[in-house]
């Protein structure tokens, strides 16, 4: 079985739209060497025989998620290259599901994929498990490293949810207006850690982004293209700021009432 090769149109092109998007994190050196991952839900687009050739023994996982139980994810690959995934998805990726005890994973087509999932699987599933369990639509999580929204985790001003989003907002109105809710901020924690996937699910309910300190960013979409235009916006705003500051200018930024203006135009509150 050729992972890029499905009966299933729907399938192929979902695979061909994470290469996509991964392509377009390493144009923007937000992807160095392994950084970055992403998972997709494919349940709906597997066949039962697919879904069902667990050509490799169960895993275990650290936690237990039985909202995921018997579903299957598109997912890139541990140690692997954003850079490559569009050119060899079989190799750069791999397709997992979710054992029914909801605390163990097979790999599915042992022939078509060539890596074991990301090192940070278990906040992936944590998420996946939160957007399910909330019936939220969103079926893709993006998960990236943004030069300028990191560089923002670095200065202690902006270490914390309501100053970060306010600085964003004021930086460019389309990022009000795109991502209302904001983005949380996550403290730092250990990358893959089970203290990242516990940090990172309180902070992204009823959100769509989260800012992980001195690290990265998540996001949650409908499909990977969605999770990564909230991430584009959110970074433009500080890519605003930053050159704003090495102009050696102090940004005024929207005032509070112009941020008003654009929650009532676009009711975006």
């Amino acid at each position: 079985m050729d992972m890029t090769s499905f009966d299933n149109p729907e399938l192929n092109n979902l695979i061909h739209d994470a290469g996509e998007v991964a392509g377009y994190l390493w144009q923007k050196g937000w992807a160095e060497r392994n950084a970055g991952n992403i998972s997709i839900d494919v349940t709906t687009l597997l066949s039962p025989d697919i879904a069902g050739d667990n050509t490799e023994p169960c895993h275990r996982l650290a936690s237990r998620y039985p909202a995921l139980a018997g579903r299957c994810y598109f997912i890139t690959g541990t140690g692997k290259r954003m850079r490559d995934l569009p050119i060899s998805p079989g190799q750069h990726a791999t397709m997992i599901r979710v054992a029914d005890d909801g605390r163990s994973y097979c790999t599915l087509g042992q022939n078509a994929f060539c890596c074991k999932p990301t090192s940070e699987l278990n906040s992936h599933l944590g998420i996946h498990q939160m957007l399910r369990n909330a019936g939220a639509p969103q079926q893709a999580i993006l998960h990236t490293h943004p030069n300028e929204l990191v560089a923002l985790t670095h200065i202690k001003k902006y270490q914390n949810t309501p100053a970060l989003n306010r600085l964003l907002w004021a930086m460019h109105p389309e990022t009000k207006i795109i991502i209302p809710e904001g983005a949380g901020f996550v403290p730092y924690n250990v990358p893959g850690s089970d203290e990242m996937e516990a940090a990172t699910l309180p902070v992204l309910k009823g959100r769509r982004v989260v800012v992980w300190e001195k690290h990265g960013v998540v996001a949650v979409g409908s499909d990977v293209f969605e999770a990564f235009d909230l991430i584009d916006t959110l970074n433009k705003s500080a890519e605003v700021f930053f050159l704003c500051k090495s102009a050696g200018v102090e940004p005024d930024g929207l005032t509070d009432a112009q941020v008003s203006e654009l929650e009532a135009i676009f009711h975006r509150k």
